[in-house]
């Protein structure tokens, strides 16, 4: 069950206006405060972020603003001067600063495709920022359909985000929905090509979680050869929350 829960995770506004999103950021930025959660950010101008070694997670930037999307929450910095300076919860209050003497990769091939990738992020974070939180939206009715509908239609136009979403949400729905993982209701998943065909797409469109959720998928309906195949890919790729979830399943067995 846990490993459903991980993929039902990852399902757990718009004050920019003219300069279009691009995510072209690159550098290492480090703080001296000793209080963060967060040393460093490295941003490899493509789009994707190291958040303190603790994974990566998506960006955009749009105007002086910088918006990241670790696994939960958000992140908003202003940029200025080879400065971020955060003003969201978790990172408020504190300073990174470029370190001109550390590198951080450069992983921009695709110019058109990076600047495509960044606005659809934007849309998709202008279109979910919601003053309710996560929890609130799956009961309520009309909040989740037009989440849904803005995830699929994100997902369509080739968000590698929006994709992880909505296969979160159709493990979720497989299993009985949200009332039965409260209630310790849910049904035994049976496979579902749809979902699999998504997670092919979500490794498709390059995000190496893909194999992640795929992993846990295949975990899920007790296929661990496909599961183990799935994590060892992601982690050689560069996911570190693979690893995590393919040793966490070694000791569920372990203990059975």
């Amino acid at each position: 069950m846990k490993y459903i829960l991980f993929l039902i995770g990852i399902i757990c506004s718009g004050f920019f206006n003219a300069q279009e999103a691009d995510n072209n950021l690159q550098g290492y930025f480090m703080t001296q405060s000793k209080e963060s959660l967060y040393p460093y950010f490295a941003f490899d101008g493509n789009g994707k972020v190291d958040i303190a070694g603790y994974g990566k997670g998506d960006y955009f930037v749009k105007n002086d603003s910088v918006v990241v999307f670790p696994d939960k929450d958000i992140f908003i910095f202003k940029i200025s001067k080879n400065r971020l300076a955060g003003t969201s919860t978790w990172v408020k209050n504190t300073k990174w600063d470029l370190k001109k003497d550390s590198i951080a990769e450069n992983n921009r091939k695709d110019d058109a495709w990076a600047k495509k990738n960044a606005q659809l992020l934007y849309e998709y974070f202008r279109k979910t920022r919601a003053k309710s939180n996560d929890l609130e939206k799956l009961f309520d009715e009309n909040a989740m359909l037009n989440y849904t509908k803005t995830i699929d239609d994100l997902c369509t136009k080739g968000l590698a985000k929006a994709c992880m979403e909505k296969f979160g949400l159709m493990v979720m729905n497989d299993i009985g929905g949200m009332n039965a993982v409260l209630t310790n209701k849910t049904q035994k998943p049976k496979q579902n090509s749809e979902i699999i065909k998504l997670g092919q797409k979500i490794i498709k469109l390059g995000e190496i979680e893909g194999h992640t959720v795929l992993g846990s998928y295949y975990y899920s309906l007790g296929d661990k050869t496909k599961a183990t195949k799935e994590w060892q890919t992601a982690t050689e790729k560069g996911s570190t929350k693979a690893g995590l979830v393919q040793f966490e399943a070694e000791m569920n067995d372990a203990a059975k």
